[in-house]
């Protein structure tokens, strides 16, 4: 029930330290902190391609000097912004792509993740040129264009942070159109709601004035199945439903141009029904739940231990997440957002969320059966 949902959300945030208690969130951090955190980012020693060309050593100093990491004061005063629109945080304040490979344009070095609209941010620090945020959301830190964020006193934010009435995107995308734009919200957007008709939802959207504060105008939106009032019940079912939303839907390296991958997919999806995961798979695999170790393990006892887990839990190997949807004549089955399998040694690309057994093959050779650490189950 809800109450349970809050008590587990409180685990996950004791669990993880990447998940934040965004209302308990400090109102000032020492300056060697958001350092820290700054000059935490990808590192430009590599190889980098941009645009198919490599990248140079004088373009990577411009970056490295936009972080702007001279200017942190001693303490930094945090302030508080609001999404206007899905955003991408990323790992430096650009929003030009870097890649490994010259002919890559699917992986980029830079992207960590998206934001959905109304999402409420801590602004901890502004890059040299002004033109980007260091944020914190309530489970990621980077940087985000602040043409995307708007900027609001405590008293507004917190309303974005705990909000009493509002809609859950529960389909795979919901578009809600502001005066010259449609914002396009991910599965679990949250969006504040004022009035409910009998067919037609109000809601309050967050716009940026042209000084970058907070104005807020309502929006119609039809009543649909991709809309639930508050969260979802937590269920099995609902789980599976949400999951099944996303079929067929496009993978992106860290939630870019509108897609998914496989942490992020299963963070949607439970944020649905309330539950506040982390971020990336390897933080989701220690945080709170039930826990099955594989190690040890032979894969007729790995098999074993699958079949007994509620549809709905999450199998992590190193960097890569899949949901159990349960078994058919025996054999398990997982949906996850898939970029890449191998068959013996010869690659395949998918790029979209499937529906597979478990002896998909990684780069390594290894079946998927085989590479699992751990199974989660998040009760």
């Amino acid at each position: 029930n809800a109450a349970g949902v809050e008590a587990f959300n409180k685990k996950i945030i004791a669990a993880s330290p990447t998940v934040y208690d965004m209302a308990a969130y400090p109102k000032t951090l020492s300056g060697k902190t958001v350092a820290t955190y700054v000059n935490t980012h990808t590192d430009l020693s590599d190889e980098l391609y941009r645009e198919g060309k490599l990248v140079s050593d004088n373009y990577k100093n411009i970056l490295r000097s936009q972080t702007n990491a001279a200017a942190i004061p001693a303490e930094v005063t945090v302030r508080y912004g609001v999404t206007v629109r899905r955003a991408n945080l990323r790992n430096l304040p650009t929003g030009e792509g870097l890649f490994f490979y010259a002919g890559d344009r699917n992986f980029d070095a830079l992207q960590e993740t998206a934001v959905a609209v109304s999402e409420p941010l801590i602004i901890l620090h502004q890059s040299a040129n002004g033109f980007f945020y260091y944020v914190q959301s309530y489970n990621y830190r980077g940087w985000i264009s602040r043409f995307d964020v708007a900027i609001c006193g405590r008293d507004a934010w917190l309303k974005y942070v705990e909000p009493q009435n509002f809609l859950v995107v529960t389909g795979q995308s919901f578009n809600v159109k502001v005066p010259g734009e449609s914002v396009y919200c991910d599965e679990g957007t949250r969006l504040q709601l004022v009035t409910e008709g009998s067919s037609i939802y109000t809601v309050k959207m967050p716009i940026r004035a042209q000084n970058g504060t907070l104005q807020e105008v309502n929006s119609n939106v039809v009543k649909n199945a991709a809309l639930h009032k508050g969260y979802l019940p937590y269920t099995a079912n609902n789980v599976l439903r949400g999951a099944f939303k996303y079929y067929n839907a496009p993978y992106s390296w860290g939630g870019a141009h509108k897609g998914i991958d496989d942490a992020s997919f299963i963070a949607n999806v439970y944020r649905t029904m309330g539950i506040f995961l982390p971020r990336n798979a390897d933080e989701q695999e220690n945080t709170a739940g039930s826990a099955v170790k594989f190690a040890g393990m032979t894969s007729d006892q790995r098999l074993e231990a699958i079949k007994k887990l509620t549809p709905g839990s999450c199998l992590y190997m190193d960097g890569y997440a899949v949901m159990y949807v349960g078994t058919s004549s025996n054999v398990p089955y997982a949906i996850h957002a898939l970029a890449t399998h191998y068959t013996g040694g010869v690659r395949h690309t998918e790029m979209r969320v499937v529906v597979s057994d478990l002896e998909l093959q990684r780069a390594n050779g290894g079946r998927f059966l085989d590479e699992f650490n751990t199974a989660m189950t998040f009760k």
